[in-house]
């Protein structure tokens, strides 16, 4: 019996590779297909309702504005908007949205004993079923705190046309071009304003203390950052069109 030689055999096999490559040029698999999870679906209330009604929560402890005159900022961007009406009672709204200045505060302890704790204050609105009480839905906006006097003005003002933008897009409204831009915009760079001390002097810390203190507040400004990016990523804008994505 006669053995095909091993060129024979190889011969044969690039052929093989050779047909089979053309073959999958002719017809090459079908590419698989990632597909994401849809989101959940946002209560039919807000996008169906016709008028709100803004209640004001008050501020938690370290909240650096007023809170009489957040709620006055508020409804007056709220009207300026013209979506919904505002109401005087809570019986005449299809939504209630609730107001609270919150004031988180994350605390750290460094290598010499001291204790430090930085606060990131944010707007919060509550958005709730007047019938049954359930929330149906809850937005933050951060407020940073950034320079002084018209420059820490400016950082307030876009934390609320933020707030504004964030409820557009859940009654279903696109954003403009600005809009889209100011939900990622965070200060550059900025120490001291937003850093409580529970514990310690600042001057005692040295420059050890005050370093940490500077990374631990670029560290907030980089998850504020990562949590408006979130939101236009979950909202389908391009983070191309985010300042700052």
């Amino acid at each position: 019996m006669n053995h095909p030689s091993l060129s024979s055999i190889h011969t044969n096999l690039s052929s093989c590779i050779s047909i089979l490559s053309i073959l999958l040029l002719l017809n090459p698999l079908p590419a698989q297909v990632v597909q994401t999870p849809p989101n959940a679906p946002v209560p039919a209330q807000i996008a169906t309702a016709h008028s709100i009604f803004l209640s004001n929560g008050g501020a938690e402890n370290g909240f650096p504005v007023d809170s009489t005159q957040t709620y006055n900022t508020i409804y007056a961007a709220l009207q300026s908007w013209g979506r919904y009406q505002l109401v005087n009672a809570p019986e005449q709204a299809d939504l209630i949205l609730k107001l609270r200045d919150v004031a988180p505060i994350t605390t750290y302890d460094t290598s010499r004993g001291r204790t430090y704790s930085y606060v990131s204050p944010a707007y919060e609105v509550t958005i709730l079923d007047p019938h049954s009480g359930v929330t149906l839905w809850t937005v933050t906006s951060p407020l940073n705190l950034a320079g002084s006097k018209t420059t820490l003005q400016r950082w307030e003002a876009l934390s609320v046309t933020n707030l504004v933008s964030r409820l557009k897009v859940l009654a279903g409204q696109s954003l403009s071009a600005t809009e889209t831009a100011d939900l990622t915009l965070v200060p550059k760079r900025h120490f001291g304003r937003n850093v409580a001390i529970l514990s310690g002097v600042v001057v005692g810390a040295g420059v050890a203390g005050a370093l940490i203190l500077h990374h631990e507040y670029e560290n907030s400004l980089a998850s504020q950052k990562a949590s408006q990016d979130a939101f236009c990523a979950a909202n389908n804008i391009p983070l191309v069109d985010c300042a700052g994505g």
